[in-house]
């Protein structure tokens, strides 16, 4: 609820300006140098019309380039004491009718505001409708935060279980939902409002489909010469992709193996063997015939919605797998210790720290805060010079560091799609890893469409269920998709907002800003939208057209639509607020 407050983000360009959180020593960010964003401004106002959300960080890239070409650009905000910023590449579409969203927004006078937090605490926001879970937002003195909760964005499905939270009460995320009437509307913690009698539904649909990666940095040894030179080298894979994004294969039972545990080191017989039966060793690496490498699956260790995707995966795939001793239980409820990992958990980086020689156990996962710090901590950028060498130190040389870590995140934070997204500069490349029928497929959106093509949206009463619209955590439908073409690690990221808000200017922003989304090929386009240029994939049509129909312009005529308080319908309801 916008009490009429006008929150100041006081010296912005002090307040928001700040080294990327991506690049080492990076000059400060600029939102492309636009006048009109956070960053161009001395002094900025959130405005009525604004809206205000937080969750996923996998898709956190691909938002902020949609939400920069509906409306005013802004950076993207990461969570964290005290957050930081990438300027995200602002979106250039060339297709009919064309959109360069440097230029050109669909509406001016408003921003669609996002702080990439993880999904777990996105849902918490939405269900509190408190803003402070989300943190600061503002680098500068004194620290602001967003004044409202509108929407949030996670790639966990909340399950029916999760929605008679919402409805009814309960805990969800580690927080305290009352029953309805239970606290007043505005209740803060421990004690929250019964979410449903303040806000309306819970609104929850796909709002895109996500290939998740198996992210690694190619190099994975770096030797200072005698001469002070550096020679770097890298993995030898056998199929390597043409654009130079990757192309180590893993197949289900060697990455149900790594991500229990149980493969160590890069030298693995299980890893050659997908490999055609070579040494990973570059040719050159001096090293090359006692090639040895630790080998360490990182994680996350904030509530994710990416850990979601891969741990219901895991559950799928690698039950059964002779030789894995499988951890998982289940689609992890954001966290790897909710699938069932518990016992492989290691320690967990800090931002602020060098990533070498960091805090890697072996046979452990290493955790990093949101898909950043994901990208951070794989990423080689350590230099041998003035390091303790971890390798044997070639003849001749002073020292040897290697360095060979895997990750799960999304497509947007890795080779070839970070190009288009400007998240981080670190070249990472992805694995081609195999699906259930025997095929070698590449995290693309494509394969990802390919693995949701099986589904159909919720028509009639069924549609009035939120956990109708997504698949759980149990799912083998998308947890282990059985189609050809299909890339197998695939979700959706959801979006998650109310049926009613306080404030019609929220409203029409938000409706709006869903129909960009939904009709305008600027964004869905699969040769060259947002999304796929991003690395993820659009909606099937039919998906796009009953989320407009249901949940955007009620021409489904079910009632669902998103409104303002005093409309005629659900949001007319004695006692609803609004959000």
């Amino acid at each position: 609820m916008l009490k009429s407050h006008h929150y100041l983000l006081a010296t912005a360009c002090a307040a928001l300006v700040g080294a990327a959180a991506y690049a080492p020593g990076a000059s400060a960010a600029t939102c492309n140098g636009q006048t009109n964003c956070s960053l161009g401004l001395t002094a900025y106002t959130f405005g009525s019309n604004d809206i205000f959300g937080a969750g996923s960080s996998l898709v956190a890239p691909y938002f902020r380039q949609t939400a920069d070409c509906y409306a005013n650009p802004a950076d993207l905000i990461f969570s964290g004491s005290p957050p930081t910023f990438a300027d995200e590449t602002l979106f250039d579409y060339t297709g009919s009718p064309p959109l360069n969203c440097a230029t050109t927004h669909i509406v001016s006078g408003k921003t669609a505001w996002y702080i990439s937090t993880g999904s777990g605490t996105g849902i918490k926001g939405v269900f509190a409708h408190d803003p402070t879970l989300f943190g600061d937002v503002n680098k500068g003195n004194p620290t602001q935060q967003f004044p409202e909760v509108h929407y949030g964005l996670s790639d966990a499905a909340l399950a029916q279980s999760d929605v008679n939270v919402y409805a009814s009460g309960g805990s969800e995320q580690g927080l305290t939902f009352g029953t309805p009437g239970q606290y007043p509307c505005g209740n803060a913690a421990p004690n929250y409002a019964n979410p449903q009698q303040c806000f309306g539904p819970l609104i929850q649909f796909p709002f895109s489909i996500d290939p998740v990666a198996f992210a690694y940095n190619p190099v994975y040894e770096q030797i200072l010469n005698g001469n002070g030179s550096i020679s770097t080298y890298s993995f030898h894979v056998k199929k390597p992709r043409a654009d130079g994004s990757g192309g180590l294969r893993l197949s289900p039972l060697t990455y149900c193996l790594i991500f229990n545990g149980q493969i160590t080191n890069w030298n693995d017989s299980h890893i050659t063997a997908d490999n055609g039966g070579k040494s990973l060793a570059d040719p050159n690496d001096p090293n090359k015939a006692h090639f040895s490498v630790p080998l360490i699956p990182v994680g996350r260790s904030d509530s994710s919605g990416t850990t979601f995707i891969i741990t219901r995966h895991l559950y799928s795939v690698c039950q059964g797998l002779a030789g894995v001793n499988n951890l998982y239980t289940v689609g992890g409820e954001t966290t790897l210790q909710a699938a069932g990992a518990t016992s492989i958990i290691g320690n967990t980086y800090s931002l602020s720290n060098p990533n070498f020689p960091g805090v890697d156990q072996a046979g452990k996962f290493t955790l990093a805060p949101g898909s950043n710090g994901i990208a951070q901590y794989v990423a080689f950028t350590a230099s041998p010079v003035g390091q303790t060498s971890n390798c044997t130190v070639p003849a001749g040389a002073q020292v040897c560091i290697t360095q060979g870590r895997i990750a799960y995140i999304g497509p947007d934070y890795v080779l070839p799609y970070v190009n288009s997204t400007n998240t981080n500069p670190y070249g990472l490349n992805s694995a081609t890893v195999e699906n259930q029928s025997g095929q070698w497929e590449e995290p693309t959106p494509a394969g990802a469409a390919k693995a949701f093509s099986v589904l159909s949206a919720p028509t009639g009463a069924n549609a009035a269920d939120p956990a109708n619209w997504v698949q759980g955590g149990t799912s083998t439908i998308l947890g282990d998709p059985s189609i050809s073409g299909a890339y197998p690690i695939v979700g959706t990221t959801n979006f998650l907002g109310y049926t009613c808000y306080a404030q019609s200017g929220a409203t029409t922003t938000i409706t709006k800003l869903l129909n960009f989304v939904n009709n305008a090929k600027t964004n869905w386009n699969t040769k060259g939208g947002i999304l796929a240029t991003a690395g993820l994939s659009p909606l099937p049509a039919s998906w796009r057209s009953a989320i407009q129909g249901d949940f955007v312009t009620n021409s489904s005529g079910l009632g669902l639509n998103i409104s303002t308080v005093g409309a005629a319908g659900t949001c007319s309801t004695a006692g609803i607020v609004g959000g």
